[in-house]
């Protein structure tokens, strides 16, 4: 389980990303969870050791990619794919 931090910055750039195609500044990570940059930072690394981002050019944000945008466990992992028809298209 991750500690509230990490999990609100793991979500804030889950749907940052999702919406505006591309990774927050760290001035906008800081208004979004209120926290200082050294805080944010050291949450971020803590997300590459467990393996949800992959953040290789420390200096910039762009540079991070999700592995796993919902904490491991969670009722949204756990939600089963829809499952895709022939019958969906092809029956009135």
């Amino acid at each position: 389980m991750l500690p509230d931090l990490e999990r609100k910055i793991l979500r804030v750039l889950y749907n940052f990303a999702s919406q505006h195609h591309k990774m927050p500044t760290m001035h906008g990570l800081e208004i979004m969870t209120g926290r200082k940059s050294q805080q944010i930072k050291n949450a971020l690394l803590m997300l590459e050791k467990e393996r949800y981002i992959d953040w290789e050019d420390k200096s910039s944000l762009e540079t991070i990619r999700i592995i796993e945008g919902w904490e491991r466990g969670t009722e949204a992992n756990k939600r089963p794919a829809p499952k895709v028809s022939a019958q969906y298209w092809t029956e009135y």
